[in-house]
């Protein structure tokens, strides 16, 4: 019976696992959505602005030009205050959306940053739960074991500096084998 009670238990450890995993996925998802949809929503905020204020300068400029037709450029600040008062607010809010989209995108790339450091955890735990299990069957001895986790571990510790290096090469800024031979070295 003590064996049937312990299979019971892993099974429902790795059921609850993996519901607890789907909900987490499925709220990033739903969360990382809603965040491109602010992001969609700021940037055509942000180009409704634009042209407002593409209106505003071609104003100004207009003013500008008949001012000194006019008045021979007297009282420039005058003329260009209505104008000028306008544009000021339309400017703030611009500075103000941009700094918002910056921030919601910025917790994106830190909410992808920690969905790939989990796949890293996840694998190396998996590689030591597998190593853990040769071991226990004599299929490796406990110095192979700690080899291998110690090259696991080189890999999960370096997570900052393989993600920089891939980010290299997707940017042109290194070659495929300088890529290949870092990552190597940073045990990926």
């Amino acid at each position: 019976m003590g064996l049937f009670n312990k299979i019971k238990t892993q099974a429902n450890s790795i059921g609850s696992n993996i519901s607890d995993s789907t909900s987490k996925l499925s709220g990033d998802i739903l969360s990382s959505h809603k965040d491109n949809a602010k992001i969609s929503a700021i940037k055509s905020n942000i180009a409704s602005i634009d042209g407002q204020l593409e209106i505003g300068y071609l104003d100004i400029g207009r003013k500008f030009v008949d001012n000194l037709v006019q008045n021979n450029g007297e009282n420039v600040e005058l003329v260009l205050k209505e104008t000028l008062s306008r544009i000021e607010p339309l400017l703030e809010k611009k500075v103000e959306l941009e700094e918002e989209s910056i921030k919601i995108e910025k917790g994106l790339k830190d909410q992808i940053i920690l969905q790939e450091k989990a796949a890293f955890q996840k694998e190396f735990d998996e590689e030591k739960e597998k190593l853990e299990k040769a071991l226990k069957m004599d299929v490796i001895t406990s110095d192979e074991l700690n080899t291998r986790l110690a090259k696991a571990k080189l890999k999960l510790d370096n997570f900052d500096a393989i993600r920089k290096v891939k980010r290299q090469k997707e940017m042109g800024l290194i070659s495929k084998e300088e890529c290949k031979a870092q990552l190597e070295s940073l045990g990926a």
